[in-house]
C-alpha cells in the first residue's frame, strides 16, 4: 500500500533559498514525481522520508551541524511531554484564536489562515496549536522551520500535517504577507523578517522568559544570576512592530521527582553551561518547587509609512 503524500507537496508559499527570497517569482512546487520541490529555476531540494524538507543552503551555514544537536532535541522533548509547560501552550492557543477569530469574524472554516512557527524546535508548541486551530480551521496551513536538522526531524515526525523546513531566521523562504500569525517561542528575532512575511492584519506572538523564570533552578547552578534584559528586547521590536497586547504567565511547577528535575535541566541552555558540582548537587535533590514566569508579548507590523515617519523623526 502506497503511503499518503507528504503535506509539504501542498505547500503554497514556500521560496527557492537560492534565488531572490522576496521574489514570488521563486516559489516551490512539487516534482513530476512528488519527491522533491523544484523553483523555476530547477534548483531542487528532496522531501525526507520524515515529510520535511532542507532549504538551508550550505553557504548559510557558520557550522557543519548548525542549531541544537540531537541529545538537545531529545532532552527537550522529553521534558515538553511531561505537561509541565502545558500552561504555555493554552495561553499560545487562545491568544491565537482569538486573532483569528478577530481577522476571519468568528470560526470561519471556509478561511485558509497561514501560521509561522519560527524556531520550532522538535514541534511542540507547533503542533499543539495545529490540532487545535485545525478544528475551526480545517484549511489551516501551518510551517515551522528550525536551522537544527535534528529539531526538523523530530518536529515532522511528531505531527505529519505540519509543512516542517530547516532554514536560518535571516532569510526565510516564504512568501511576502504570506503569514496571518508568526509564534516565537524562546527563539531568536528578526524582526524584520517576520514584518516581511505578515500580512497587514497578521500578528507575532513572543513567549519569552520573565525575570523569575526557573529562578529556583538557576539559583541551585550560579552564585549570581543575570536579569533578562526586556527594555533592550522592546527596543530592537520598535522599528518594526508596535506591542499591542501582554500576557503574564506564572504559575509553580511542583515537581516530586528527581527524574523530572534533571529533565528540565537538560532541556534548558544551563545545561551546558553548568559546573559538574553544581550537577552532582542536583541529583541528590527529589523535590523542587519552580515558578514559571513568561510573558506572551502579541505585535502588529508597522506599515512602511509609520517606519517612515519614526525615522524621520516626525
Amino acid at each position: 500500500m502506497a503511503s499518503a503524500p507528504h503535506v509539504i507537496l501542498r505547500a503554497k508559499h514556500l521560496l527557492c533559498p537560492l534565488c531572490e527570497t522576496s521574489n514570488t517569482a521563486a516559489l516551490l512546487h512539487p516534482s513530476t514525481d512528488q519527491r522533491s520541490l523544484v523553483c523555476p529555476q530547477n534548483h531542487t531540494f528532496d522531501i525526507a522520508k520524515q515529510g520535511y524538507v532542507n532549504l538551508l543552503p550550505v553557504q548559510q551555514k557558520k557550522s557543519l551541524t548548525p542549531g541544537d544537536n540531537k541529545e538537545m532535541v531529545l532532552a527537550r522533548k522529553k521534558f515538553l511531554g511531561l505537561g509541565y509547560y502545558q500552561p504555555l501552550v493554552n495561553a499560545l492557543i487562545e491568544s491565537c484564536t482569538q486573532h483569528l477569530s478577530t481577522i476571519h469574524h468568528g470560526s470561519n472554516q471556509t478561511a485558509s489562515p497561514v501560521i509561522l512557527d519560527a524556531g520550532c524546535g522538535e514541534g511542540y508548541y507547533t503542533g499543539e496549536l495545529h490540532n487545535a486551530l485545525a478544528i475551526q480551521y480545517p484549511d489551516l496551513t501551518t510551517y515551522g522551520f528550525d536551522i537544527a536538522k535534528p529539531a526538523v526531524i523530530e518536529a515532522a515526525k511528531r505531527n505529519k500535517s505540519l509543512n516542517c523546513f530547516v532554514s536560518t531566521i535571516k532569510a526565510i523562504p516564504i512568501a511576502p504577507q504570506s503569514c496571518d500569525l508568526i509564534i516565537s517561542v524562546f527563539s531568536p528575532m528578526q524582526p524584520s523578517q517576520f514584518q516581511r512575511l505578515l500580512k497587514p492584519s497578521g500578528n507575532l506572538m513572543v513567549l519569552c522568559a520573565g525575570k523569575n523564570h526557573l529562578h529556583q533552578l538557576k539559583s541551585l547552578l550560579y552564585d549570581n544570576t543575570s536579569d533578562y534584559d526586556e527594555d533592550k528586547f522592546l527596543a530592537q521590536m520598535d522599528s518594526h512592530f508596535t506591542l499591542s497586547k501582554r500576557i503574564a504567565i506564572q504559575q509553580t511547577m511542583a515537581m516530586n521527582s528527581n527524574h523530572d528535575i534533571l529533565s528540565l535541566l537538560a532541556m534548558t541552555p544551563h545545561f551546558w553551561r553548568t559546573s559538574p558540582e553544581a550537577k552532582k548537587q542536583l541529583d541528590r535533590i527529589q523535590q523542587l518547587a519552580v515558578d514559571i514566569d513568561v510573558q506572551l508579548l502579541q505585535f502588529t507590523p508597522k506599515h512602511p509609512a509609520a517606519q517612515d515617519a519614526n525615522n524621520s523623526g516626525t
